[in-house]
């Protein structure tokens, strides 16, 4: 009786999830080119593109989370505040509560898919646990702490510092001008920079594998868990610690 009951749950939870139907909302806010934009998500995807105007456009799509309702779905809100210097965009789960259904049967928060143009000088932060980062054309500096979610940020001119735990990370930089930091757990980390970038590289990691396309001269060896040295003469520091992850290092 007991899987049977057990059984007609699941059916029933899935059956809902198959009713559900995503809620898109669409939100605009005035942001000067200066400014800064933070965003603080759970789950889903983040993707950032730019523009040359003086302002923030949100567009998010809300679908289920597995064993999720409709409800859950109507309950998850996309808030965003402030203006002119400073605008923050928020997944408010607030009223959709606890992520347990019946029977311990763990349901998900709605994941929420976002696709924003910010202008390209502002500044960007992004808090996320589980989703995927995608920024393009940014002019300024760029912050990301992410869990298990992957980033891929390209055509960047400013610093980054970017820290995740399982998720991997792939940089390409318009120019390196400033000293940028990242830091994984598990993941790999790619970084793409002008053949006549200089820099100095400061990895570390216990089990880290280095492939560099530059011509480094090296102080400390990844024998050592160390891969030190200046790149064409030195210049800002590229700072990188991961445990098990590995290290690539190409020209663009």
């Amino acid at each position: 009786m007991r899987k049977v009951i057990i059984t007609f749950v699941l059916m029933l939870a899935v059956a809902t999830v198959a009713a559900a139907a995503d809620k898109r909302v669409h939100k605009t806010a005035a942001l000067d080119p200066n400014g800064s934009l933070s965003i603080d998500t759970h789950n889903g995807h983040v993707v950032v593109n730019t523009w040359n105007q003086p302002t923030v456009d949100i567009v998010a799509r809300i679908e289920p989370g597995e064993y999720g309702t409709q409800e859950d779905v109507d309950k998850t809100e996309i808030k965003v505040s402030g203006s002119g210097s400073s605008v923050r965009i928020e997944s408010d789960y607030t009223r959709v509560g606890s992520h347990f259904a019946w029977f311990g049967i763990t349901r998900d928060l709605p994941p929420v898919h976002y696709t924003i143009s910010m202008p390209a000088t502002a500044q960007l932060t992004i808090d996320d646990h589980n989703a995927n980062v995608r920024v393009t054309g940014l002019r300024n500096d760029i912050r990301i702490n992410s869990h298990n979610g992957s980033i891929d940020i390209s055509d960047l001119d400013g610093a980054a510092s970017i820290e995740t735990h399982n998720g991997d990370i792939r940089v390409g930089y318009r120019t390196f001008a400033k000293s940028s930091n990242f830091e994984t757990h598990n993941g790999s980390i790619e970084l793409r920079l002008p053949a006549g970038a200089r820099f100095h590289v400061n990895a570390n990691g216990h089990h880290m594998g280095v492939d560099s396309d530059f011509p480094t001269t090296i102080t400390r060896s990844p024998r050592e868990g160390r891969y030190v040295g200046d790149v064409n003469g030195g210049g800002p520091e590229l700072r990188i610690s991961t445990h098990n992850g590995s290290l690539r290092l190409k020209k663009t």
